[in-house]
């Protein structure tokens, strides 16, 4: 069998455009054609990787290093407590990952938080080195109030995230860091102003974290619900989502999970996490703050939560789901293992949202039984609770 003998140019060829000049003369503008086997091939290092000892190396990477990811939810759910989180581990070498045990800074842009009343109270609460956070100004003689502008301030940027060693850059949020006169719905006019950041953050090796809010539209997926234009969900390399639901027992659970890993993998554990309020002494008296605490991992994602929180008006399920629920816990003496209970659902055809929805609509009570490894939550009828002289 005769094969095909490999081309092996001794010069990259280039390929010109354009109408030359009188003489023949080709443009100045030309293309360069690099073969594939030039290319020399690299593994992604990671900025936060969660992998746990026994698993393959890097393959619970979350955010890439010098790359664009987004942290994204409704309000009130601790995003920013989030980044104030991550800056802290950054700051004082603590994060799981790349730089795990080397210290190195952060410049945190923030738009709508006050820097003396909530970020930097929030950052000594999370235990950040402050000599390694810095707020950035904008100094302009041409303009009063200047600030942090996309693109226009990107290469002073990069500088300074070199000049000081800074391994993220946190833009909260990076919708208000956008240049007004560009109209962050339109894709071309958004990638036009982070393409050259996405750039300079592989150029002066940092990583952005942009902080995004969620709009109503989009349904059950996270990215589509990434407020702007969906050139965000194009250019990022990884989405954190966050979202709250009820657990068992009623309490609200919060829940944050990796909803896009371009560089990794998809399907990676999410994890409940909590915002407990935090006291700061000042000499002027204690500052009040919330901070974020990454607690266990959750075996429900972000997508699941808005999936149920999407399906408020499917009254034939719930409806299906409560009747089925209510006559397995009277034939099982009114109370059953939750466990249990969501196992039997699933076999009946009802999906967990629906009959965690069919509980509420019932009105059953839970309560945590048994001892250490026994211990479970368990759910009861009213008047099963009622007869067991329960406390609600």
């Amino acid at each position: 069998m005769t094969t095909a003998a490999a081309w092996t140019p001794d010069v990259a060829p280039q390929l010109h455009s354009g109408q030359g000049s009188d003489e023949g003369e080709p443009s100045a503008r030309k293309l360069v054609l690099t073969p594939a086997s030039e290319i020399k091939i690299k593994p992604v290092r990671w900025l936060w990787d969660t992998t746990p000892e026994g698993a393959s190396p890097t393959s619970h990477g979350r955010l890439p290093l010098n790359s664009l990811g987004i942290a994204a939810g409704g309000p009130g759910l601790g995003k920013s407590q989030f980044a104030v989180w991550m800056t802290a581990r950054i700051t004082t070498g603590s994060l799981p990952g790349e730089l795990y045990g080397k210290p190195r800074g952060v410049i945190y842009a923030a738009t709508e938080d006050s820097w003396s009343y909530t970020i930097a109270p929030r950052l000594v609460a999370a235990g950040a080195d402050m000599q390694r956070v810095f707020r950035v100004d904008v100094m302009d003689d041409e303009e009063l109030h200047a600030r942090l502008t996309l693109p226009k301030d990107i290469s002073l940027m990069g500088k300074a995230a070199e000049e000081y060693s800074v391994a993220l850059l946190v833009a909260d949020p990076l919708l208000s860091m956008i240049d007004s006169t560009i109209n962050d719905y339109r894709a071309a006019e958004v990638r036009s102003a982070l393409e050259p950041l996405v750039a300079a953050a592989d150029r002066y090796s940092f990583t952005i974290l942009g902080l995004a809010h969620f709009t109503k539209a989009g349904g059950a997926d996270p990215l589509a619900r990434v407020a702007g234009s969906g050139a965000f969900g194009q250019l990022i390399r990884s989405l954190i989502a966050f979202a709250k639901q009820e657990d068992e027992e009623g309490n609200d659970e919060f829940v944050m999970s990796l909803e896009k890993n371009n560089l990794g993998r998809l399907g990676l554990p999410s994890y409940s996490y909590a915002i407990q309020p935090a006291t700061v002494e000042t000499d002027d008296g204690p500052s009040y703050v919330s901070r974020f605490v990454l607690g266990p991992e959750s075996s429900t994602s972000v997508r699941e939560v808005m999936r149920a929180e999407g399906q408020p008006d499917d009254r034939d399920t719930v409806g299906e789901a409560s009747v089925w629920l209510k006559d397995l816990l009277n034939d099982l003496g009114g109370s059953e293992q939750m466990k249990e209970i969501k196992k039997l659902g699933r076999g009946a055809g009802f999906s967990e949202s629906a009959i965690d929805r069919a509980k509420r609509k019932l009105g059953l009570k839970s309560k945590q039984q048994g001892f250490g490894k026994e211990k479970a939550a368990h759910w009861f009828l009213p008047e099963a609770w009622a007869e067991g002289g329960t406390d609600a």
